[in-house]
């Protein structure tokens, strides 16, 4: 999966990667090039601005840890 940024007339690409195992909420927004872990979970309408560490909650604009999963 691939998103595209433009900023003063240049686009650039920067792949999102979703592993293994991850559910994400309703209503999310990903940014580009962010890793998303396997196992992990992302709150409904959760910003995600930077990588999420594996089998992990995630939740909140912008997209916080609030704890560690069971693997």
């Amino acid at each position: 999966m691939f998103a595209q940024s433009c900023c003063g007339g240049k686009v650039t690409r920067k792949a999102i990667v979703v592993e293994d195992g991850v559910w994400i909420g309703a209503n999310c927004t990903i940014l580009p090039g962010v890793r998303i872990g396997s196992g992990c979970v992302i709150g409904a309408g959760s910003v995600i601005s930077k990588d999420c560490a594996p089998h992990s909650l995630y939740v909140g604009n912008p997209a916080v840890k609030i704890r560690d999963l069971p693997r």
